[in-house]
């Protein structure tokens, strides 16, 4: 009868747990596609302000009007745009267990049907073109990034649980020191990559590492106070990553965080790389890293000389 207990009790347990990361993985997926539909609506009518009633019909701008506008780098990201939401959107069917045919076609539609009320909105925005084609890539992005799904569901659980392998856990709720630290991150990513409208024009992209390849020139000086604003802010990385992060992972989490935001910022528009944000950042954080591995030897190095 003991055993037979100790089984049912078991196996109740590792229910709870395969729920409990099925309803995390799913939670995950669905705060992806909300952010991501909210980063398309904010991405492609930005900015807010100047709209006014356009002076041609709305057909015939989403028509005609785009003809003399076709540019390679438009047409790239386009079919890159809808992807991700197609690609969480797709997920997210999959794992509430529906079909893969609808998977496949719903996002696809709804992809359609987002992409055309932004382009019927940019008509009203004097500094953006909407486009037909723009319209027609935006669906095939999302067909694309839906057709990736089940191929991105057998490895994100796996990231996903890497993730929170790295995240201490938070115990109590009146424990808020871990989300200072996520907050702290969430800032100096939100600093970094404002106003967020991204973008691959070849002019962007190459202003955007210029300034790094004019330093080695020689054509602009180190300024030493951009270096210390940047190596404070590696150096307030560090130290709230403490506040949410395992110490195993803390390192290449920053590392890979900090590179991550940098290439991101490469493609924002107005926004550009530095020297001294490179060296300030990288810098201040393998410094205090290095500090921080030597610290944890020293003791042991005594120890071991009392015991001889």
């Amino acid at each position: 009868m003991k055993p037979s207990v100790m089984n049912k009790a078991e196996m109740g347990k590792h229910s709870f747990t395969d729920s409990a990361k099925d309803t995390q993985l799913k939670a995950s997926v669905a705060v992806l596609l909300c952010l991501f539909t909210a980063f398309i609506f904010y991405g492609a009518l930005y900015p807010f302000h100047d709209w006014r009633i356009p002076a041609r019909p709305t057909l015939t701008i989403l028509f005609f009007d785009w003809l003399e506008h076709i540019f390679l780098f438009d047409i790239v990201q386009n079919l890159l745009l809808f992807l991700p939401f197609g690609l969480f959107f797709a997920c997210h069917l999959l794992l509430k267990q529906t079909s893969s045919r609808t998977a496949l076609w719903l996002p696809t539609i709804a992809s359609f049907c987002i992409s055309l009320s932004v382009e019927l909105l940019q008509t009203f925005n004097p500094v953006r073109i909407p486009s037909l084609l723009d319209l027609a890539l935006n669906v095939i992005s999302g067909f694309l990034g839906a057709s990736m799904a089940h191929w991105f569901l057998r490895f994100y659980p796996f990231l996903l649980r890497q993730i929170t392998n790295s995240i201490e856990h938070f115990g109590s709720k009146q424990n808020i020191w871990p989300f200072i630290g996520m907050l702290t991150w969430l800032g100096f990513a939100f600093y970094q990559i404002y106003p967020c409208i991204p973008t691959l024009h070849p002019h962007q992209l190459w202003e955007g590492v210029s300034p790094v390849f004019q330093f080695f020139k020689g054509d602009v000086p180190f300024f030493i106070d951009r270096f210390f604003l940047y190596a404070l802010q590696g150096t307030m990385l560090f130290f709230s990553a403490k506040l949410f992060l395992k110490p195993t992972h803390s390192f290449p989490a920053m590392l890979g965080f900090i590179t991550l935001m940098f290439l991101a910022k490469i493609a924002i528009i107005g926004r550009y790389l530095t020297i001294e944000m490179l060296v300030g950042c990288y810098g201040s954080i393998c410094l205090l890293w290095a500090a921080q591995k030597v610290m944890e030897f020293i003791p042991l190095a005594d120890k071991e000389e009392i015991e001889v």
